[in-house]
């Protein structure tokens, strides 16, 4: 294959263009967020469907607005929803065009089964679906185009340690099964719950060891006992660990909001990120100010001790460069509607609440909608 001679990035280099060429009437990308803001607005009818609910979204709304990164906030009932409400379809779109910026430069990780994704911070999963339908049209694009390299099927694992948030993941990938989506979708209701819990070389290990001394037992009618065999091979055993938490792209987005995160992880952060293998991408998307600069220079210190080098800086996304935030808009104020017949009027009765009823009443976007991307590349 040429790409084995060549690598994934030359690869991109002569083809690249042509995909996102491909790419380019927005075709893939509406048909990927037509399945996911149905499925959101199924699941959202289905959970709210009195005042109280209705209510209960009013009252978790400035929270999920200012305060995402505290563990409080999604202790509120349907926080979750609000927040999926708000953010889930715009940030869906961003990291579908921060995937692209990553083909433009080069950068998108490629191998010969596909590529396995850790999305750190899933939350309901902007992020997540977003790569997952991402890479799923790049199968689509090797069928149409006959360029069998580029059929990359997504393996993607989940951190968030929110119940709430890890429930309604599950439950819109259900719904998303539902309306079509490749069945991969479903791989977004597992989660690894416990971030600080995954320390890659450690594991494999331990996994080595234990397939290695794997047996079945077996009755032998000849010698009239019965007896044992190993249930792998060394090479077996070896090839099954090395595939265990082994991951091309990185995506850190929701979880990573301030130092002090960074910290309680650190062990993790160098771990995992020594332990990637050449070639291999972290991609972080967040907000461009205040202490989203100082989570920026934290994770790109860990990189770089890890043998990664920063490609990318500071590229602006937002779902207006792919003409998607009108339909954004649009999805947001249905469900606003609806929350008014139920609810009543949106109380405005903090900074937060007065900027949302400005958003869907006036149509004042403000600063919404746009996410700074910083690329490393091992």
């Amino acid at each position: 294959m040429r790409a084995s001679r060549e690598g994934w990035t030359g690869h991109q280099r002569r083809h690249g263009g042509e995909f996102l060429q491909w790419l380019s009437d927005r075709q893939a990308l509406q048909e990927g967020f037509r399945v996911l803001a149905k499925s959101l607005h199924e699941l959202l009818e289905h959970r709210v469907q009195t005042k109280k609910d209705a209510l209960e979204i009013w009252a978790a709304l400035p929270a999920v607005m200012g305060d995402c990164d505290r563990a409080e906030t999604f202790g509120k009932t349907e926080a979750a929803s609000a927040y999926s409400w708000l953010h889930l379809l715009d940030r869906y779109v961003r990291t579908w065009l921060a995937l692209e910026r990553l083909v433009e430069h080069n950068l998108l990780p490629m191998g010969k089964e596909g590529v396995r994704v850790l999305d750190v911070g899933t939350g309901p999963g902007p992020s997540a679906f977003a790569t997952h339908d991402f890479y799923t049209a790049m199968i689509k694009y090797a069928e149409k185009s006959r360029k069998r390299l580029w059929h990359q099927p997504p393996q993607m694992t989940c951190v968030e340690f929110r119940v709430p948030m890890n429930q309604f993941r599950h439950h819109l990938a259900e719904f998303m099964a539902m309306n079509d989506a490749p069945r991969s979708v479903l791989a977004m209701c597992d989660d690894v719950g416990v971030f600080n819990s995954i320390f890659p070389t450690e594991e494999r290990k331990a996994m080595n060891h234990s397939l290695r001394w794997a047996e079945d037992s077996y009755y032998d009618g000849h010698r009239k006992q019965w007896d044992w065999e190993p249930r792998y091979t060394p090479e077996e055993a070896n090839h099954i660990a090395n595939r265990h938490h082994r991951y091309r792209l990185f995506t850190f987005s929701n979880i990573l909001t301030k130092t002090s995160k960074i910290e309680e992880f650190r062990p993790n952060l160098i771990d995992i990120l020594n332990d990637a293998h050449a070639g291999s991408v972290l991609l972080l998307i967040g907000g461009r100010f205040g202490k989203y600069q100082d989570v920026r220079i934290e994770v790109a210190d860990l990189a770089h001790e890890a043998g990664f080098l920063r490609t990318l800086e500071n590229l602006q996304v937002s779902s207006s460069d792919a003409e998607m935030d009108g339909v954004v808009y649009a999805e947001q104020v249905r469900f606003y509607r609806k929350l008014e017949r139920l609810g009543g009027d949106l109380p405005v009765d903090n900074p937060a609440a007065r900027k949302c009823k400005g958003y869907f009443e006036r149509g004042e976007s403000g600063s919404w909608g746009t996410s700074s991307i910083h690329a490393y590349r091992k």
